[in-house]
């Protein structure tokens, strides 16, 4: 139930001015029912009964009549109720309208308040109270204390010595003040009735808030029994585990390397807070163990650190900073650099240079060429901008971005094949940064893929990634792959396994590609080649009939 209809629910029960909700007055009226049912064939075995003659002769017809109907009465509610579940209230009223109308006439046809038909009054006027609205269970006393009254000053006033006004007092007063007290019994009642139902309420809300917390923490959270099995487990848990299968609900078959830690823990072995690689392949994680008392048996809280995020946090804020610092060594350097390459290759166009030197001169020309691309890339890396994507048709810029490469670096060995969709692709890229990283891509596969005894081969291949809403860019080479070591170590900053690189194309083409909104990784071994696949975020419909109107 959730809290508006529970709201609503408890303003109907105010102003509809019931003592009890309706499902309470259901259950109290099946109780009244049976007892009422109890009453009356006892009554009709008293008026009946050839045995006992309390009721005088000229009035035993109206006692029997009035036992039959309240028989009759005590079955048609039974019934009713059965029937109608949902309308305690409206029968409640009729019902007791009739007990209070029987107990007048017994007490009319008996003559007498001794014998406890009196109490049968005071019962049913406490009964109502219950149930129905204060001012009808007041009206009900009420007309029963007159009633009472009444009936005993008419006998005193007939003569009649059996009665006295005192005992007369009594039920009148029982009748009235029983309703006041059972009214605001029911009425507390109602009150812890709702404030139970409300804590329900907030209980469930605070449930499914600590269900959303949990699930959105960037820490992974799982509960573990003593048995092993998985209680709980977060998305972020889910992904650092490797993205078990649903079916395997026990610790050991997901993670047998934190199952293991989690059973020196429970031997009081300490755990050393140092990461640990949980699964192969994927992020190493700081696991920590909390017990947690439960009902039946004790569970075990188990905290998962990805420490990636803190390192990349680290080597984000490390690389800006070290950027802002080269960028301003870098134009200094710029300068005096440009003058040395100049007069090196002043002094090789010079007659009087011989062959010796002018092999000495060359080699400080191509250093200095060396030097000045890793000051370009120390720049870049500087001065990176933020995207402006925009909708790009990726088979035919793909299409141009190889065209172009082939026509500036004619001579360079390297054999590309496009793989394209048969329908157009839309992504959202930066135009510029897209063919940035195309050409960086492209370099890094001529520099670390040829082979002296094969020609060089790049395949490009464009798919869909289902219910993504992503497109696939693979880019594969056939060169000896890359080592499981140099993985890790691939994308981090002035990084590189060539001695002329510098290990900053690979950094911001992924720094590129991060700004994009678009995640760049890589698929290798060291026999089989190197895939670098970007998945790049499609265009949406909208975005395309405006490029498309655009075109036209």
């Amino acid at each position: 139930m959730t809290p508006g209809l529970q709201d609503s629910t408890q303003r109907h029960w105010k102003v509809s001015n019931y003592p009890s909700s309706r499902a309470l007055a259901r259950r109290v009226m099946v109780y009244f029912n049976i007892f009422r049912f109890i009453v009356a064939g006892v009554i009709l075995f008293l008026v009946f009964s050839s045995t006992t003659q309390i009721v005088q002769a000229e009035l035993l017809n109206l006692a029997r009549s009035a036992a039959i109907v309240y028989f009759a009465d005590s079955l048609l509610m039974i019934a009713l109720l059965n029937r109608n579940p949902d309308q305690p209230h409206m029968l409640g009223r009729f019902a007791f309208i009739v007990d209070i109308i029987v107990a007048m006439v017994l007490i009319y046809t008996l003559d007498s308040l001794s014998i406890g038909t009196g109490m049968l009054l005071v019962f049913w006027c406490c009964a109502a109270a219950v149930i129905l609205p204060r001012g009808f269970a007041f009206t009900l006393a009420a007309f029963s204390s007159i009633f009472i009254i009444t009936f005993t000053a008419w006998d005193l006033l007939l003569g009649n010595a059996s009665h006295d006004l005192l005992s007369a007092g009594i039920y009148a007063a029982s009748c009235f003040f029983g309703a006041l007290i059972f009214s605001a019994l029911a009425r507390w009642s109602q009150q812890y009735e709702l404030l139970a139902e409300q804590n329900v309420v907030d209980l469930r809300n605070m449930e499914q808030i600590n269900e959303i917390v949990i699930r959105r923490m960037r820490a992974g959270v799982v509960v573990v029994d003593h048995a092993g099995e998985i209680r709980l487990m977060n998305e972020s848990a889910w992904f650092l585990l490797g993205s078990p299968s649903t079916s395997n609900t026990n610790l050991s078959a997901v993670a047998p390397r934190l199952m293991k830690l989690l059973g020196r823990w429970h031997t009081g072995k300490k755990v050393i807070d140092e990461p640990e690689s949980l699964i192969p392949g994927h992020s190493p994680v700081i696991p920590q163990f909390i017990t947690i008392p439960g009902t039946h048996s004790e569970a075990t809280l188990v905290f998962l650190q990805d420490t990636s995020k803190v390192s990349r946090q680290a080597s984000t804020i490390a690389t800006e900073t070290l950027a802002k610092l080269s960028g301003s060594i870098a134009h200094e350097i710029r300068n005096p650099l440009a003058a040395m390459v100049n007069a090196s290759e002043l002094m090789q166009e010079s007659e009087k240079t011989s062959t010796e030197d002018k092999q000495l001169l060359a080699i400080i020309t191509n250093q200095g060429e060396r030097i000045n691309n890793i000051i370009e890339n120390i720049l870049q890396l500087a001065r990176q901008k933020r995207s402006r994507p925009e909708v790009i048709q990726l088979n035919l810029e793909l299409q141009s971005l190889v065209s172009e490469y082939r026509q500036m670096m004619p001579e360079n060995g390297l054999k590309i094949t496009l793989n394209l969709l048969p329908q157009p692709a839309y992504v959202l890229f930066d135009r510029s940064q897209f063919q940035q990283v195309i050409h960086q891509l492209l370099e890094n596969a001529l520099t670390h893929a040829s082979q002296a005894d094969q020609e060089t081969e790049v395949t490009i291949s464009l798919d869909t990634k289902h219910g993504s809403g992503h497109i696939i860019l693979d880019f594969e080479d056939n060169g000896p792959g890359i080592s499981t070591n140099m993985l890790a170590k691939i994308f981090e900053p002035f990084y590189s396994s060539h001695q002329q690189g510098s290990g900053l194309g690979l950094y911001i083409t992924q720094q590129l590609c991060n700004i994009n909104q678009t995640e760049l990784s890589v698929i290798s071994s060291s026999d089989s080649g190197a895939l670098f696949r970007l998945v790049i975020p499609s265009a949406s419909h909208e975005q395309k009939l405006a490029k498309q109107a655009h075109n036209q």
